[in-house]
C-alpha cells in the first residue's frame, strides 16, 4: 500500500538529476513513490532516468512525448499518483535525509489537511533560512485566515509546493490541478483556491528541503520570453477567485499581490526584447484596471513613492 507519492517534473536536468536522485534514495521507504516526469528533456536527462530506474526499479517514470510545461507535467503526474499523500520535488533541489518522514509524522499528527514548512535556500555556496510566514507553529489553523490583509506577506504568497505535504483523502481532487496554458506562476493561483477552499492547516519548523536558486538556466525564474507574461494570466486567476468572494479583504488582498508583482516585472523588464516590453507594459494596464478602483488604490498605499508612481503611470489614475 503506498502512503505517500511525490512527483518530480524533470526539464533538462542533467547536472542537478544524480543529487536528485540521491536524496529520493536517501528518503526511500518501501510505502512511498516516486514519480519522476521528464517533459521532453533535449539533454541527458532522459538516459540518466533511464539508468536509475534500472538501479531503482520503485521509480515510477514517465516520459511526455513534447515539452508540455510544468503544469501539465505534474497533472499527468497526479494521474499515476497511489498515495493518500501528496508532495513535490523539483529536479534541481534536494532532501535532508528523513525529511519526508518527518513531515508526513506532522501531517499525520496534527490530523489536517495540508501542511507546510520552511526550506533552506541555496545560491551557490550560500545558505539561508527562509521561514515560512507564519509565526504560529505545529497548530491547527484556519486555511482561510491565513490570506491575510493587503501589504502583508502570508501562507497564499508563500508559493513552494514543495514545501508543504498534502492529504488527498481529505482534500477535493480538483483542487490539485494546474492550469496546464499557465508556463510559469501557474502555484499562485493553485495556493489561492487550496487556502479558500481546505478546512485546517498546520505549519511545521522544518527545514529540510533544499531550494536550489538560479543556478538552473531553464528554470522559469530565469525565463525572459513570452511564457514569462503568463504571470498576468495566473494573477488573473487569482482576481477572479477573490472577486467571487466577494470578500474585500480578499480583494483588496488580490490587488495588493497584482501591484506587487507588475511592479516587480516592471523593474526586471530588460530581460524582455522590446516588443515583450510594451506587450507587458499594455497588459498590465489592462489587468490592475480589472479590479475595482477602490481595491487598487487602498493597495497602492502599501508601496513606496518611486513604485507608487511606477504603477501611476501603468494604471493612468492619480495617486497621491
Amino acid at each position: 500500500m503506498t502512503t505517500l507519492s511525490v512527483i518530480v517534473p524533470v526539464y533538462n536536468a542533467a547536472t542537478f538529476l544524480p543529487n536528485c536522485l540521491a536524496t529520493i534514495r536517501s528518503n526511500y521507504r518501501d510505502d512511498f513513490q516516486f514519480i519522476l516526469i521528464d517533459d521532453h528533456s533535449t539533454d541527458e536527462s532522459p538516459q540518466i532516468l533511464e539508468q536509475a530506474a534500472e538501479k531503482m526499479p520503485w521509480l515510477t517514470l514517465i516520459r511526455n512525448p513534447e515539452n508540455f510545461g510544468v503544469a501539465k507535467s505534474r497533472n499527468l503526474a497526479l494521474e499515476q499518483a497511489e498515495g493518500r499523500y501528496l508532495t513535490y520535488l523539483d529536479a534541481d533541489d534536494w532532501y535532508q535525509a528523513g525529511h519526508l518522514e518527518e513531515t508526513l509524522d506532522g501531517l499525520k499528527r496534527m490530523d489536517v489537511d495540508f501542511v507546510r514548512t520552511d526550506h533552506v535556500r541555496v545560491d551557490a555556496m550560500n545558505r539561508s533560512v527562509k521561514r515560512a510566514p507564519e509565526k504560529e507553529r505545529d497548530v491547527v489553523l484556519d486555511p482561510k485566515a491565513q490570506i491575510g490583509l493587503r501589504g502583508s506577506r502570508t501562507m497564499v504568497d508563500y508559493p513552494y509546493l514543495w514545501a508543504g505535504m498534502y492529504d488527498r483523502e481529505r482534500i477535493a481532487p480538483e483542487l490539485f490541478a494546474f492550469d496546464e496554458s499557465l508556463r510559469t506562476a501557474a502555484d499562485r493561483p493553485w495556493f489561492w483556491r487550496l487556502h479558500l477552499n481546505t478546512e485546517s492547516t498546520a505549519v511545521m519548523s522544518l527545514k529540510g528541503y533544499f531550494y536550489r536558486k538560479d543556478a538552473n538556466p531553464t528554470a522559469l525564474t530565469q525565463a525572459g520570453n513570452a511564457s514569462t507574461l503568463h504571470f498576468l494570466d495566473a494573477y488573473a486567476g487569482i482576481r477572479d477567485l477573490a472577486l467571487a468572494t466577494e470578500n474585500s479583504e480578499y480583494i483588496e488582498k488580490a490587488a495588493y499581490g497584482a501591484c506587487r508583482i507588475v511592479a516587480f516585472h516592471v523593474s526586471m523588464r530588460a530581460r524582455l526584447s522590446p516588443e515583450l516590453q510594451s506587450e507587458l507594459f499594455h497588459r498590465s494596464s489592462a489587468f490592475l484596471n480589472s479590479f475595482p478602483r477602490e481595491a487598487v488604490k487602498a493597495a497602492l498605499t502599501h508601496f513606496d513613492l518611486p513604485t507608487r508612481i511606477v504603477l501611476k503611470k501603468i494604471l493612468r489614475i492619480e495617486v497621491r
